[in-house]
């Protein structure tokens, strides 16, 4: 069988602030090798369980965290920005399930560095007038191939985010969120083992988990931070102004509307303000 793992970094065990999740941080050496850890744990599971190809996409900030030389050989790495499905880069129907290791829960919740896509440029995302995160954007992309979302680690506000979504999904919970900036770890060594067993319990029920899919066009709407970036957010063909701060885009399928999301979020980052 034939996996794919999307890897972030903050809802990984022990990452809690921006030291961990930024190149220049004082301890953001630590925070990859915690984060390449917890990948090759579900690699570890997968290739119990008979794994044949798995393809881990390197999913956090520029897209440079995982350590090659210390990830599982039995797993090939994508890494590097842009590309053209981001987090979800490589993703094909001939994949049989993905996995979303170190998520994080959605803008505007109480997970640890809860944010959706760009913290420093996204209040929020809807689809079709419901709210979305990484989690569920990211399934839906998997869903448009028809490959099912199966299991998610991060922290207990992402699990409630995962469960409202779809229930039938396995979480490893591998930390409590005691605030934006705090949280209570497990140990690596039993992150990684409660990571394995939910990989090791979803791959048990993986005929009956089914993928996230939305059929036909799209109602975008992205509020963010402030106007000025949707007013130059507003230049992308397609795209209207509904309110000083929030943008509206009508897509074909999700594709289209995760591409003009990721548009959006790189002209607003680099909006002069």
């Amino acid at each position: 069988m034939k996996f794919y793992i999307s890897a972030d970094i903050e809802g990984v065990s022990g990452v809690v602030n921006k030291t961990h999740g930024s190149p220049s941080g004082h301890d953001y050496s630590r925070a990859r090798k915690l984060m390449t850890e917890e990948v090759n744990a579900a690699i570890k599971a997968l290739q119990n369980n008979g794994a044949t190809k798995i393809v881990v996409n390197d999913s956090h900030g520029p897209m440079t965290n995982i350590l090659l030389e210390d990830l599982n050989s039995a797993a090939e790495l994508i890494t590097g920005t842009p590309k053209r499905l981001g987090m979800m880069e490589g993703i094909d129907e001939t994949f049989d399930a993905v996995l979303f290791i170190g998520y994080h829960s959605r803008m505007n919740t109480a997970g640890v560095l809860s944010h959706s896509y760009h913290g420093g440029v996204v209040n929020s995302i809807r689809i079709n007038g419901r709210e979305a995160g990484e989690f569920l954007l990211n399934s839906l992309v998997a869903g448009s191939y028809k490959v099912p979302v199966i299991m998610a680690s991060g922290d207990n506000i992402l699990s409630e985010e995962v469960k409202d979504i779809n229930s039938d999904i396995e979480t490893a919970v591998v930390k409590i969120s005691r605030g934006r900036f705090a949280a209570q770890s497990l140990n690596p060594v039993i992150a990684h083992k409660k990571i394995q067993d939910s990989v090791n319990t979803a791959l048990k029920a993986i005929k009956s988990i089914k993928p996230i899919i939305i059929n036909g066009s799209i109602e975008l709407e992205i509020t963010l931070v402030n106007s000025g970036m949707a007013e130059i957010a507003s230049i992308i063909p397609g795209v209207t102004l509904s309110s000083p701060s929030t943008i509206t885009y009508r897509a074909k399928n999700i594709i289209e509307a995760y591409q003009v999301l990721r548009c959006t979020t790189l002209i607003a980052n680099n909006t002069l303000l």
